[in-house]
């Protein structure tokens, strides 16, 4: 079957079904073909010539012959695959910008998340070296309660409490005035 170029032409020019049905099985295996060589994706390259067939259809674009619409096929492939090949390499980069940047904040917040858990293993153990009556208002009051509350707990004058705080909060400055950890904080 040998095709009449000029009247495929004419009818793919007044949108004739027919000649864009011919046009379509023509060209679409070859511009897919081709599509394909620079993306190396089939089912994008389909797409892709779908998509400029479609817009070609759409379009009140007349050629003048079946060199330029050729040339005009090729050339909208051309370009189209291209284009996608730009966003993908930008998405790619965006993405990688995302997971990057999110590492570099989760590796962060471990790092402090290490660093004060690791001070307030030493203040810990600087609390248990405390007098005992010392330790056990530190440690109530590192559990939220207040002057106050601790007095009433222990059966001790406020006083005793903000002395003994006082004092050990003395201690552990001293304690910890050499931790490396303080300066990471």
């Amino acid at each position: 079957m040998s095709i009449d170029f000029d009247s495929l032409l004419e009818g793919v020019n007044k949108k004739d079904m027919r000649a864009w049905e011919e046009l379509y099985a023509g060209y679409y295996a070859v511009l897919c073909s081709y599509v394909n060589n620079i993306l190396r994706d089939r089912d994008q390259a389909q797409d892709i010539v779908q998509d400029v067939l479609v817009a070609v259809w759409k379009s009140s674009k007349q050629f003048g012959d079946m060199k330029e619409l050729t040339s005009y096929l090729y050339r909208s492939c051309y370009n189209n695959a291209l284009i996608y090949k730009r966003n993908v390499q930008i998405r790619k980069g965006i993405e990688q910008k995302i997971v990057l940047e999110a590492e570099v904040e989760f590796s962060d917040e471990i790092f402090a998340i290490t660093v004060r858990d690791e001070l307030l293993r030493q203040l810990y153990c600087y609390i248990k070296e405390l007098p005992d009556g010392a330790r056990e208002i530190m440690e109530l009051s590192v559990l939220g309660l207040s002057g106050p509350e601790i007095a009433e707990k222990l059966g001790i004058t406020i006083h005793t409490v903000k002395t003994q705080k006082s004092r050990s909060f003395k201690y552990l400055r001293e304690k910890l005035k050499d931790s490396v950890l303080l300066f990471l904080i």
